[in-house]
């Protein structure tokens, strides 16, 4: 394949040629398929070096280094976005780009596992259905909260809940936070879940009052678009070592959660976006792509990292909570079963990582981390690598991979299949997929299609069809090149597959 500058290398990747010498590398074998336009936005969105150039030609004091975008990865399931293109990995020194990890910071994936057999799920679907519905929809999510609760949360993460949530405050869903191992939780998640920020930016008003409790509708949301809570089964084991290691047998149930920071990142992500636009030199004309940098001797620095981190630990918290609430439904129909993390971690973040004795930025936009054993030394992953959590669309298998550290790569591979048409255009046609997928796919939404009531509904009806017609299977890419790609290209082991046996979706 080539198209524009987008020169195939070898079965698995392509490489952007650029006059600027930026390494791009684009992972994709021949049966992925890539969209112009999510290559024309990211040729746009590198215009960013130029950025970062000028302005450290005009405030270099705002510069602790010239400021370089090394080197570029873009994963299988890439495609457009608004400015810079999902499945975009970046690699900077002496700035970051606050845009590159989108809206929803921290979105990323969890994953449990259970006891429970796919027998024993599926012959109380219906009920479980009820019961899953009550618990994410219907007011069923108990998770009250005093002031100082959420500021260590947002201040530290879950390490924060650990430390001021008495095991006596137990009610609604803290009975289950309770029944979590401390240290083997936060060993399971990327960097502990909890992220050090020495103020709340832009987040006071979500504390509430001090000496109440209260509780809110942001902790334990699951969202819009792709986010979804799921029940699954693992259909095939691929790894047979490490499945062992990690707990993976066939046959079980596992629960795996997609979601983020919701309108918390909005909230931080949109006032540190807005600082940048102000504090833009007024010597230098605007970016013509939007995508302000931000220099990191800069007075805003400071403000970027406590805002990322305040919405990122709340992602983390967020992700626990809708992983519990699934833990309660499960034993309210079932009895008490097991509900051990396998892994928690984030696709939408910006890291400091060291390279070579150097500070560097790794940004990632829908791309999971894919770390190496030795990237993971010290972790219970030090052998094998770092899971890497790869759902495919709606209704098809999710994969469990292992990751191998792959340096061109800049350690990561995808965090999905990736979309191919957009959600417009997935409103126009496709009648007799979509029917047949419904027919055949259990779906739990806030709407109970069930109810004779909701039936005669068809404005509510409707509204929601709609919305799971925008993330049906053939909205996105097949999850099988993806894998593939991600496989042959080195990115990657593949450990286990994942079919769903019932999705909860907002």
């Amino acid at each position: 394949m080539a198209f524009g500058n987008l020169v195939r290398r070898d079965a698995n990747c392509l490489e952007l040629l650029r006059s600027d010498k930026i390494p791009v590398t684009v992972f994709a074998n021949e049966q992925v398929p890539i969209e112009p336009v999510a290559v024309a936005e990211l040729q746009s969105m590198l215009e960013v070096q130029a950025t970062a150039t000028a302005m450290y030609q005009a405030c270099p004091d705002q510069f602790h280094a010239e400021p370089h975008l090394q080197k570029v990865a873009v994963t299988p399931d890439f495609h457009k976005a608004s400015g810079i293109p999902v499945g975009t990995v970046l690699q900077t020194e002496g700035f970051v780009i606050p845009q590159a990890i989108g809206n929803d910071i921290n979105c990323g994936m969890r994953l449990h596992l259970t006891d429970l057999s796919v027998d024993k799920v599926e012959s109380h679907a219906d009920s479980l259905e009820t019961t899953f519905r009550e618990m994410y929809f219907e007011a069923g999510r108990r998770i009250p909260m005093q002031w100082q609760h959420r500021e260590s949360l947002l201040l530290d993460g879950i390490r924060g809940l650990f430390d001021t949530v008495d095991p006596r405050f137990d009610g609604g869903l803290w009975s289950y936070f309770h029944r979590t191992d401390r240290q083997q939780t936060l060993a399971r998640i990327d960097r502990a879940g909890s992220l050090p920020a020495a103020k709340i930016v832009g987040l006071e008003s979500y504390l509430g009052e001090p000496d109440r409790v209260h509780r809110d509708s942001q902790i334990g949301s699951i969202g819009g678009g792709n986010h979804f809570v799921e029940i699954q089964r693992v259909e095939r084991i691929i790894e047979p070592q490490i499945a062992h290691a990690w707990g993976l047998r066939p046959g079980q149930v596992t629960v795996m959660v997609h979601t983020g920071s919701v309108s918390i990142g909005y909230a931080s992500g949109s006032h540190y976006r807005s600082q940048l636009r102000t504090h833009y030199p007024s010597s230098l004309p605007h970016p013509a792509n939007e995508i302000y940098v931000l220099p990191l001797a800069s007075p805003q620095e400071g403000v970027f990292w406590d805002a990322m981190h305040n919405a990122a630990n709340f992602a983390f918290a967020n992700r626990m909570f809708l992983g519990l609430m699934a833990w309660a439904s499960l034993e309210k129909v079932l009895g008490e079963i097991t509900f051990p993390l396998l892994y928690d971690a984030p696709h939408n973040m910006i890291w400091p990582e060291q390279r070579d004795g150097r500070t560097v930025y790794v940004h990632r936009k829908g791309a999971c981390p894919a770390r190496g054993f030795e990237q993971m030394e010290a972790t219970p992953f030090a052998y094998y690598g770092e899971p890497v959590l790869v759902p495919g669309s709606m209704g098809a298998s999710s994969y469990v991979l292992a990751g191998n550290g792959l340096e061109n790569a800049i350690h990561s591979a995808a965090h999905g299949a990736g979309r191919q048409i957009s959600r417009g255009a997935s409103m126009k046609k496709y009648d007799r997929e979509f029917d047949e997928f419904m027919k055949a796919f259990r779906v739990v939404t806030p709407v109970d299609f069930r109810r004779q009531e909701i039936a005669r509904r068809r404005d509510i009806v409707a509204k929601k069809l709609a919305d799971l017609r925008q993330e049906a299977p053939f909205a996105y890419k097949g999850i099988g090149p993806v894998i593939e790609t991600i496989e042959s290209g080195g990115l990657a082991r593949p450990v286990a597959e994942l079919r769903p046996i019932m999705t909860i979706k907002g």
